[in-house]
């Protein structure tokens, strides 16, 4: 179900964004100081990952952030709170995450709103009671489309795919 969602945005938010952000053959300063903008609050968004720091994660997020996700069945996740209980929910087992990198970065920004997309390699590990599981590796695919709230990026759509998932105990 939620494939079939992805499936039926997906060429909106490319129908619809992508003349956008493609007419904007000219960057200017403003763009230019956008951008290293948005790669400096990824940056912190990720550190805030690996350090632990669901505030801060949460913190980046537009407060109508949507969360689409890949293979999974149901509806995407809607809202900051959603987003929150999802994934920090009240728990004896956490996720610490163990590196979280990106590579092949696009960002391009065009007024008030931008996409962020590229390749992400995230390694976690499952804790129950304080005591390791196992370790999980990811590599995705992911678009991000972001909006400025009060002067500052905010991540307004998640959206990936999942390429490769690797399990170890």
């Amino acid at each position: 179900m939620k494939k079939q969602i992805l499936n039926t945005f997906l060429p909106f938010f490319i129908i619809v964004l992508s003349p956008m952000f493609s007419s904007c053959e000219k960057t200017n300063k403003k763009e230019i100081s956008d951008v290293k903008d948005i790669e400096q609050m990824m940056q912190e968004y990720r550190q805030a990952w690996r350090n632990g720091d669901s505030t801060l994660v949460l913190d980046k997020l537009s407060a109508d952030i949507i969360l689409f996700q890949p293979g999974k069945t149901g509806k995407p996740v809607f809202s900051k709170r959603n987003v929150r209980e999802f994934w920090f929910p009240k728990s004896d087992i956490k996720y610490p995450i163990i590196q979280y990198e990106v590579e092949n970065e696009e960002i391009v920004s065009s007024g008030n709103i931008a996409y962020y997309q590229g390749l992400s390699k995230l390694t976690w590990c499952t804790l129950e009671n304080n005591i390791g599981r196992d370790t999980t590796q990811s590599i995705s695919e992911f678009t991000n489309i972001l909006k400025k709230e009060d002067g500052k990026w905010k991540i307004h759509r998640i959206m990936y795919n999942l390429k490769d998932s690797k399990y170890t105990r």
